[in-house]
């Protein structure tokens, strides 16, 4: 198949003892001339193929028709403030609002500021009485939202703008002047790269320039850990959880009551991890510290006593806790489906709430009346409930769509390579009957400490409704079992994720659902990994792969943005024991000229600002220069776009489309004008 012409300019260098060649190494300056117009010609091929394939202009519109409900946030807040997001049909992002006294009202609608560019509410915080309102807003996805506030006592937005807000947590206390917030440093004040990390706690005085903020807590050694904020309810104290990675959390505490602002360290176990969250002045923690499934414990804020106060069960991970004045709730999973449970705040079991069959719980959050949650499923559009605290009465409080009957839901159990279990989801008609040879397309993630459990898609509902099969594996290196399942899968065990990902792709196929020639397989982010190791792994066992926004060169990944902080997940290629488990299966390095590859898109966005493009245009120029199979290998690149989120629904529509008449066209599955 005749591609764009690339060059090769072959680079070698002498890695831990290993004589290594990057033919493409030119293809990761994303600014230079070479590279854009490379990427450029790569786009029109890929429009020019897509354009040749039958029904894209049907399946834009089914996907269309499904968007066109409203997307709802999960609500939360402080004294009587609620906030949330929500797009209504033939809005192109999500407006965030608050709700105050009984009335409602926009704090900023991203369709009508950048003056066209699209814009993204990332995250939104009120102060503990309620009055203002924090939010941090970003450009084209990039996530490096600026901070703004909203005083709704005066009706309008503050002129106070901080800038470098990515993941901003933020504490506000009760009737101050100011707050604390997190924040990343300015290009030009660290080394080259930096800019990235050293994520710290300032304090904010209203009215001031951020630059004079003093600087609260800093990581005392490592400029890659991040600190989370988390205020009492009394506002004495400031709890700051800073996470080493996804397997490390040390919390310290501020005492504002005497005004010293020196955090001290309360817990510091080691490897484990912890959520705080506050029942009055009592610090409590969701920790795996003695647990691998989680409990929940009280720390003693005289002394770092750490007491149980819900014990964990085996095999029934604790996902996500939340406080109300009354109440704990717990969302665990049972054989990675979700539950909720209602408890005293002694620990004592007082509720189970009912939840629809298969479905994934999609957040916990607490106000100082209720409990809010939202779930989904592959047949159950998201829907919002709230709990009220004193008679835990259960209503529904928003819900975007009515679930559907043409989609059901069969839960099947896959064994590994190495005789582990893993579950797999599977979505199918109301009326399927096997028949060996129906398209079907099977996902993971399998990292990170994720739980990957089933949730709705519009684009997967539009499949199934066609005909096809959808399957989500719940993989190591995810939370579906606790940490012990999340280890068995990161690090030097990583290959137990593309083994448990191979083996349900080839349950598909013994078990009659589909065969090689109708499978496909999908993946983002580390989920690109997966679909990216797959590929070079197993390339007879699909005929068409989707590798989304991946990580692919796992011996330079993390010289890239943000990638540095997943060496803790993954390994450094620095160190040479670790270098040996990522050249073990490194995409981008296990590519083999000659090899019959299936069909594959690779797509990316190129304002990515977690995992940087270069993966994907290196991975596709090898691909097309290596495969023999005539399939096309086909790279996407989303203009103005990160690594998800701040799509517009546009932006999303066009993307979807050419995926899944990708999906279409090379697994046979008709699409009718």
């Amino acid at each position: 198949m005749p591609y764009p012409k690339t060059d090769e300019r072959p680079v070698t260098e002498v890695l831990h003892g290993h004589s290594i060649t990057d033919p493409y190494r030119w293809l990761e300056d994303a600014q230079s001339p070479e590279t854009r117009a490379w990427t450029e010609e790569q786009m029109a091929h890929t429009q020019s193929m897509i354009s040749t394939y039958s029904g894209r202009d049907a399946i834009r519109r089914r996907l269309k028709e499904l968007r066109s409900t409203p997307d709802i946030s999960l609500p939360h807040g402080d004294g009587d403030t609620l906030l949330y997001q929500r797009r209504e049909a033939g809005q192109e992002h999500a407006v965030l609002y608050a709700e105050r006294h009984g009335t409602r009202l926009v704090v900023v609608d991203p369709n009508e500021v950048g003056a066209g560019e699209p814009m993204h509410v990332d995250w939104a915080y009120t102060s503990q009485d309620g009055r203002y309102i924090l939010y941090g807003l970003s450009e084209h996805g990039n996530e490096w939202a600026v901070l703004h506030v909203y005083d709704l006592q005066e009706g309008r937005l503050l002129e106070d703008r901080i800038p470098r807000a990515r993941y901003a947590s933020v504490a506000f206390p009760d009737g101050g002047d100011g707050f604390f917030y997190t924040r990343y440093p300015q290009p030009g004040s660290v080394p080259t790269g930096d800019e990235h990390y050293h994520s710290r706690v300032y304090y904010h005085k209203l009215g001031t320039p951020y630059q004079d903020d003093p600087l609260i807590f800093a990581s005392p050694d490592d400029k890659r850990a991040m600190p989370r904020l988390s205020l009492s309810p009394s506002g004495r104290h400031l709890v700051i959880a800073l996470s080493y990675g996804w397997t490390r959390t040390v919390l310290y505490v501020v005492d504002r009551d005497p005004e010293d602002l020196t955090p001290r360290c309360v817990f510091d176990h080691g490897e484990v991890v912890a959520e705080p969250l506050w029942t009055g002045d009592r610090l409590l923690v969701l920790t795996n510290f003695e647990s691998d499934t989680g409990r929940v414990a009280e720390v003693s804020l005289a002394d770092g006593t750490v007491t149980t106060v819900i014990p964990s069960r085996t095999r029934e991970p604790i996902i996500e806790a939340a406080a109300t004045p009354n109440h704990l709730f717990l969302h665990t999973l049972k054989d990675a489906v979700s539950c909720l449970t209602a408890f005293t705040l002694d620990g004592r079991l007082e509720q189970e709430m009912d939840l629809p069959a298969a479905c994934g719980i999609i957040g916990l959050s607490s106000t100082n009346q209720a409990l809010y949650y939202g779930y989904s499923s592959f047949a159950v559009p998201a829907a919002i409930h709230r709990v009220d605290d004193a008679g835990l009465v259960d209503i529904l409080w928003a819900q975007s769509a009515d679930a559907t009957e043409a989609v059901q839901v069969t839960r099947e159990w896959v064994t590994s390579k190495d005789g582990t279990r893993i579950p797999l989801f599977i979505a199918h008609p109301a009326e399927f009957q096997k028949n060996g040879h129906t398209p079907a397309m099977l996902t993971g993630y399998g990292g990170f400490d994720v739980p990957y459990l089933p949730a709705y898609s519009a684009s997967v509902r539009a499949w199934v409704e066609r005909g096809g099969i959808f399957a989500i594996a719940a993989l190591r290196g995810g939370n579906e079992f606790g940490e012990s399942w999340h280890r068995a899968g990161m690090r030097e065990h990583k290959q137990n994720v593309f083994d448990d990902f191979a083996s349900a792709a080839l349950h598909l196929v013994q078990a009659g659902y589909t065969d090689p020639e109708h499978l496909g397989v999908t993946g983002r982010s580390n989920g690109g990994l997966l679909t990216g190791a797959f590929i070079t792994q197993n390339p007879q066992l699909a005929h068409a792969v989707i590798i989304g926004v991946p990580l692919l060169d796992m011996l330079r990944f993390h010289r890239f943005l943000i990638a540095d902080l997943w060496t803790q997940e993954y390994g450094s290629p620095e160190n040479p024991e670790e270098f040996a488990w990522l050249y073990s299966y490194s995409p981008y390095h296990h590519v083999v000229p000659g090899t019959r590859y299936p069909a594959t898109l690779i797509f990316t966005s190129d304002e990515d600002s977690r995992v940087d493009p270069m993966h994907a245009r290196k991975m596709t120029a090898l691909l097309q220069k290596a495969s023999s199979s005539g399939e096309p290998i086909l790279l996407r690149v989303a203009a103005k776009a990160g690594h998800g989120v701040g799509k517009s629904v546009e932006q999303w529509l066009d993307e979807e489309a050419d995926i899944w008449t990708f999906l279409s066209h090379h697994l046979g599955l008709p699409v009718q004008s």
